[in-house]
């Protein structure tokens, strides 16, 4: 089993790389650049080839990149959706550019439309971002906690998302623990998870499923509430990440935790939790 976290970038991509390793990820996700800024660094050819040196020597793999947070593939603001779909692409090709496998995006939001609306609108933001640059990474669709505005916190919602995609061949999934559990996706129990594997393999498709935000979390079953938290210390618990974790529908596909990070002690601590709970 792949098992990693989401890394700081600060300091460039070849330090993160570093602080991944010595955290034990045989995976990673990172931001390509500031997640909550509209300005883009150009990337430094020297530190992105020791990035992908470093990677190879020591067996992190794969690589996943998540979005900028400004990003808003649903907007109804004419501006911000053209401005998403726009440093959508730049996200993507920063992604290929440092060899990463994978670009990982929340669908986004529109307080008062209906999810059909922005189901359609998500459709045509990835369709017009495909024209404007053929992807050679995967592009990793995550499901989202249901927080007011949200489209995605149904599997069926990010079934119909692919659908209306015009070249799917670089469409997948990535499902976040917290956020199905906070939408109604219950994974406490070994009968649970066998219902999320059939859920999952029902609407999107296992070949799609090709990571997972390792998260607990804070707030309760189906409280709609997006609150990550520390492995086994949430309203998941324990018992729920080891039926997870030992799953065979889950367990080849590479995980990333991003659990919070208030002392240098979290993320050792919860990848201890996670390998303690492995069969």
């Amino acid at each position: 089993m792949r098992l990693g976290f989401h890394v700081s970038i600060s300091g460039g991509f070849s330090l993160a790389v570093r602080r991944a390793y010595e955290i034990g990820c045989r995976t990673m996700q990172i931001f390509s650049r500031n997640p909550r800024g509209w300005t883009v660094k150009p990337l430094d050819p020297a530190d992105i080839a020791e990035f992908k040196r470093l990677r190879e020597e020591w067996d992190i793999g794969p690589v996943f990149v998540h979005t900028n947070y400004l990003i808003n593939l649903a907007s109804a603001k004419p501006d911000l959706y053209q401005r998403s779909i726009e440093q959508f692409v730049i996200d993507l090709e920063r992604t290929e550019h440092l060899g990463a496998e994978y670009l990982v995006t929340h669908l986004g939001s529109a307080s008062g439309k209906e999810p059909g609306w922005m189901i359609e609108r998500v459709a045509k933001a990835l369709n017009a971002a495909q024209k404007l640059h053929p992807p050679k990474a995967m592009i990793l669709l995550e499901n989202t906690a249901g927080e007011a505005g949200d489209v995605g916190y149904e599997l069926g919602q990010v079934r119909q998302v692919i659908d209306g995609i015009d070249n799917t061949s670089r469409i997948g999934v990535c499902y976040d623990t917290c956020h199905g559990f906070a939408a109604g996706y219950d994974i406490r129990t070994k009968k649970d998870v066998d219902g999320l594997a059939k859920e999952i393999d029902a609407t999107v498709g296992k070949s799609r499923l090709k990571g997972i935000h390792l998260n607990d979390c804070l707030k309760d079953f189906g409280s709609r509430v997006d609150r990550h938290w520390h492995l086994g210390e949430g309203k998941i618990g324990d018992d729920g990440f080891r039926a997870f974790l030992n799953h065979p529908f889950f367990r080849e596909v590479p995980m990333i935790m991003e659990t919070p990070k208030e002392t240098e002690e979290d993320d050792p601590r919860n990848m201890k939790k996670a390998k303690s709970l492995l069969k």
